[in-house]
């Protein structure tokens, strides 16, 4: 595998490492289904089972996130009351959530940004330590072969005379 693929494929794990951006859960408990219904002369008004699928729809939440919230499904219902979809917007549209998100965002940013900069910093030293262990290094290198010199040259012997 030569190093341009080995580096598409770990681009490629790092994406998908990566999670997506789920909505947070709305603060608060659920709000609960209403449906009218008929009773001899007058008409009631009571809890339902759940919200039908079209009441979610209206609201803009798909299926699955609003169970993962917590929000009671009733899939035989076909009706849509408006006041289930109002409260189910107006439940699922908290500012307060909304607000949390951009502050935590801003928070992480800050804390990213910060962390940058002190890697550059660390990077810097590092940088400044190798180079000076590298002359270090040359030197020692320089002395070493001097040395090898002087014990390879052959002493003269001082002629009789």
């Amino acid at each position: 595998m030569s190093s341009r693929q080995k580096k598409a494929k770990g681009e490629k794990k790092q994406e998908a490492k990566t999670p997506e951006a789920k909505p947070l859960r709305p603060t608060g408990k659920a709000p609960d289904a209403m449906v009218t219904t008929r009773h001899g002369t007058g008409v009631v008004t009571r809890m339902a089972k759940g919200f039908s699928m079209g009441e979610l729809a209206a609201a803009g939440l798909s299926p699955n996130l609003a169970s993962a919230w917590g929000v009671k499904l009733d899939l035989r219902r076909r009706s849509m009351v408006d006041t289930n979809i109002a409260s189910l917007k107006s439940w699922g549209a908290h500012p307060s959530s909304a607000k949390k998100t951009e502050s935590r965002t801003k928070e992480v940013e800050d804390k990213i940004e910060k962390v940058g900069r002190e890697v550059e910093k660390v990077a810097a030293k590092v940088e400044k330590k190798a180079e000076k262990v590298e002359g270090e290094i040359k030197e020692e290198a320089v002395k070493a072969k001097k040395a090898v010199r002087r014990k390879a040259k052959p002493k003269k012997k001082k002629a009789e005379s």
